[in-house]
């Protein structure tokens, strides 16, 4: 029993650790403020052949490449909106789980898929609606049961959904922050200057 707990206790710490260094790094890393603008032609994505390749942590993600990423997820409603205004989104770096070492946590919650789980949630945040936050709940839902569903603990599933509730917030206008690949200017720590 003791043995346990510390088990538990251990886990939970490096849990919180890894959290806590993600959102501590991206908090000193900002806003680029740089509106590298990728714009997707209005052509329909299965017209085009676009294929989905999964990127890589590091990887730049196109608005093009992001709108065949939307569909290849099934994100329908993010690849109309992506299809409908290409020009109101910009490029953006594919961070796994937004700052964490996603290996080492994905190893520690038991997730072999988190990687990619990490990334249907950027996609979602990505493209999110400025100022819905009836859609980003959704997202942060899905992303919460996606984990669960993908081997987590409930524990660890509620910290991470907590942790992206806390750190995803739209005004924090962080890299990783709710409608991040709109081209909308945004200063550290004040949100999205342009409301669309």
């Amino acid at each position: 029993m003791q043995e346990n707990r510390y088990s538990l206790s251990l886990y939970s710490t490096l849990l919180i650790i890894c959290l806590f260094l993600g959102i501590v790094f991206g908090i000193l890393s900002g806003c680029s403020g740089k509106p590298k603008q990728a714009k997707a032609s209005p052509k329909s994505v299965s017209e085009k052949g676009i294929i989905a390749e999964l990127p890589k942590i590091s990887e730049i993600v196109t608005t093009e490449r992001g709108l065949g990423l939307c569909v290849h997820y099934g994100l329908n409603y993010l690849a109309d909106r992506i299809e409908d205004n290409p020009e109101l989104f910009k490029e953006w770096e594919f961070d796994g789980c937004s700052m964490t070492p996603t290996e080492v946590l994905s190893e520690l919650i038991k997730v072999p898929s988190l990687t990619e789980i990490c990334l249907r949630h950027d996609l979602g945040y990505a493209y999110g609606d400025p100022g819905n936050e009836e859609e980003r709940l959704r997202v942060d839902k899905k992303f919460q049961n996606e984990l669960l569903d993908g081997g987590a603990s409930e524990f660890a599933a509620k910290a991470m959904f907590n942790a992206v509730r806390l750190g995803g917030k739209e005004e924090l206008c962080l890299p990783f922050s709710w409608g991040f690949a709109r081209v909308a200017p945004c200063k550290l720590g004040v949100g999205l200057i342009l409301k669309q």
